[in-house]
């Protein structure tokens, strides 16, 4: 198959999953955030905007590969979140407290939130 084609393929068997015996939207959300943290999903959300200028460094495959996998994770992800708001289960389901991802994303949210009341006393 040709490699720019590989993308649209994950992203269409993304919407045909959730036809799976089987298809758990409240896993498919718990999968998604064990894997990413908000720095990571940050990083890589830059990097899809990013001017793509420096074709050596993005079309590395790793990166040319990274970028596919967090897209189709991330539509995913959209989704999973579809498939329960509209079929009106409960996201009370969704654990993912103990996950190391959201250790690091609240420590992320904790140093922002410095950051913010910060700049927010020195406003005032």
């Amino acid at each position: 198959m040709n490699q720019k084609y590989s993308n649209v393929l994950a992203l269409e068997l993304a919407l045909y999953e959730i036809h799976d015996a089987g298809y758990d939207p409240v896993q498919k959300i718990i999968d998604f955030w064990e894997k990413y943290n908000l720095i990571s999903i940050q990083r890589t959300i830059d990097l899809l905007l990013r001017n793509q200028t420096d074709t050596n460094y993005m079309n590395e495959i790793y990166v040319v590969s990274h970028k596919q996998v967090f897209t189709a994770d991330l539509f995913r992800l959209v989704v999973a979140y579809f498939v329960l708001h509209t079929n009106s289960n409960v996201i009370d389901n969704i654990d993912i407290s103990d996950a190391e991802t959201t250790q690091v994303s609240r420590q992320e949210l904790s140093i922002t939130k410095r950051i913010h009341d910060l700049f927010e006393r020195i406003a005032d």
